[in-house]
């Protein structure tokens, strides 16, 4: 059984979690420790050992634990995920996964020395929509894609979302650009590879906060992609998710509206396939089993490099540099 620790202790611990727990379950993985600055957020633990400090943590666990699950703040995950690579332990961190490309490109040089496995997060990759897409785009039962357009709004009004801490601070979280929209720019770079250029138009709406909402044309040899995103979208009701691949012979769409998911094929004569899988799929779960998976065979890191996820942060800074100069074009 792998022994994994947790490095931050924040909410998205808690989707992390429940996949850990499956696979304790299973005989796979047991989360043994876990490390926090806030002593409060400790608390939650029931068992295991805790720190209050990285640096007692990775000292204190060394040949203790297998890997480490960072779910820290934008801002400290290229730091903490180099010291626990040169520690000697196996690393997955939340994505973004760093708050520039120079950093990214330090985090996959690491792993890269070391011998250790480094993976970022990006959950949308083992989402049942990345399956079906990527199986019509093997198959190309409709063709070629021509475009895809993809949509992330967090519709939380302005009076719910944070207006102190990290996250509504571009220095720490780079806004909802970095923090929200990374997850569909690393789909589309998944699925159809790195565009030619960007194109982005984007507001800043919280003050003190980075791009809140963002608007990106990708720019491809053969075919152009859309995405929109954003966190600032007030008393917004309906939240809004997309994600749609249009081929030359039909499309596929998987799309939440009023809570209620609409997941299909449909070819040009509008004959509909449901694509729903018949049991929800945790992508936290499947991305955690995937990583160590890789950590216990000893396999790279194949369906989702941090070399792939290094890039996306290369795209987002291309968007933020476009948004700066009013959507100016930007070679990538």
């Amino acid at each position: 059984m792998l022994k994994v620790g947790f490095i931050g202790f924040g909410s998205i611990t808690g989707a992390h979690l429940p996949g850990y727990q499956k696979l304790a379950r299973e005989g796979i993985a047991q989360v043994e420790a876990y490390c926090d600055q806030d002593p409060l957020m400790l608390e939650k633990v029931t068992e295991g050992r805790v720190y209050t400090a990285i640096d007692d943590f990775l000292e204190g666990e060394r040949g203790r634990l297998d890997a480490v699950d960072i779910c820290l703040p934008t801002y400290l995950h290229a730091d903490a995920a180099i010291r626990a690579l040169e520690a000697g332990f196996h690393v997955m961190v939340e994505k973004p996964m760093a708050l520039t490309y120079a950093d990214a490109q330090r985090m996959c040089e690491t792993a890269q020395r070391t011998g250790r496995t480094l993976m970022v997060a990006q959950c949308c990759r083992f989402s049942d929509f990345m399956t079906e897409a990527k199986k019509y785009m093997a198959r190309r039962p409709f063709g070629r894609p021509i475009t895809a357009s993809f949509k992330r709004d967090f519709g939380r009004s302005l009076a719910n979302r944070p207006t102190r801490g990290w996250f509504t601070q571009e220095a720490l979280s780079g806004g909802a650009i970095l923090d929200v929209h990374i997850h569909d720019a690393d789909v589309m770079q998944a699925l159809f590879g790195m565009p030619v250029s960007v194109s982005t138009g984007a507001m800043k709406v919280i003050p003190g906060d980075g791009y809140s909402l963002c608007a990106t044309n990708y720019y491809y040899p053969s075919m152009f992609a859309q995405c929109t995103g954003g966190w600032a979208i007030a008393n917004n009701s309906v939240y809004g998710r997309l994600s749609r691949i249009d081929f030359e012979y039909g499309h596929i769409i998987d799309t939440t509206v009023d809570g209620k998911r609409i997941f299909r094929a449909c070819d040009y004569k509008g004959h509909l396939t449901d694509l729903t899988p018949a049991e929800p799929v945790d992508m936290y779960e499947r991305e955690i089993r995937y990583f160590l998976g890789c950590v216990e065979r000893g396999e790279p890191v194949s369906e989702n490099p941090p070399e792939q996820s290094a890039q996306s942060i290369r795209i987002v800074r291309a968007e933020i540099e476009s948004a700066n100069n009013r959507g100016m074009c930007v070679m990538l």
